[in-house]
């Protein structure tokens, strides 16, 4: 099965291409130059493997939370090329992916990612299995979450943000040192995902086909452009 995967919800563009028992992978930090990029990069990666977008069995797509431009962006992209090959494409919740192959971890996945405007996207997972909502929180209300019962400690903090948004929560926390005593790092955190996209696409089109065509990102709060409208 020929499945190519796409995660455009971060700075971090990564695309990742399985074939036939062989895997290939991309990873740029582009910021959010996205339009520039992601098509060349998709095939120069169909290059190197030798193949064209129509002998693709699967496409997958991290659907956010993230990145407006990011996520609109890659379902374009992906969406194009899944009709073109006649070929089915599966939405992965952003978050989901971050605490996937986490399943062992004897308390509380808490990925984080850096929502901008002082807030933080996140949820919590415990044993593979989401425990909360998709969160759109700040810093102090996240840390007010950590410390509350509805959850199970010790917490593992993962995402390509964490390390930028742990010291925001430490100096929250202050004397208190929940965090210390509660809290790690998961030594993976700014590892590339797009291997576990593609299975966590697999898993999903296994359980419950492609996506319906009106499929679009999952986005936890208004745009830009709808909080102008006065929609949000």
């Amino acid at each position: 099965m020929k499945v190519l995967a796409v995660d455009s919800s971060t700075a971090l563009l990564q695309i990742g291409l399985s074939s036939e028992g062989h895997y290939y992978e991309l990873d740029q930090n582009i910021g959010l130059h996205h339009t520039e990029h992601l098509i060349p990069l998709i095939a120069d990666l169909l290059e190197k493997a030798e193949l064209q977008a129509s002998d693709l069995d699967i496409l997958v797509i991290s659907k956010g939370p993230g990145s407006f431009t990011g996520l609109r962006i890659g379902f374009s992209a992906l969406k194009g090329l899944a009709f073109g090959a006649g070929a089915p494409l599966v939405s992965v919740p952003t978050l989901d992916l971050l605490a996937y192959g986490k399943d062992h971890f004897p308390g509380s996945v808490v990925p984080l990612i850096d929502a901008r405007k002082q807030r933080i996207y996140s949820a919590f997972f415990q044993m593979g299995e989401r425990k909360s909502d998709y969160l759109d929180v700040t810093p102090a209300s996240l840390l007010g979450l950590l410390n509350s019962n509805d959850f199970t400690p010790p917490y593992l903090f993962t995402g390509p943000d964490c390390m930028r948004l742990l010291p925001v929560l430490k100096e929250l926390d202050g004397s208190n040192r929940f965090l210390d005593r509660h809290c790690s790092i998961d030594p993976l955190y700014a590892s590339p995902s797009a291997w576990q996209l593609i299975q966590m696409g697999r898993e999903r089109f296994e359980r419950r086909g492609g996506d319906q065509d009106n499929s679009g990102p999952l986005y936890i709060r208004p745009s830009e452009a709808e909080l102008s409208r006065g929609l949000g």
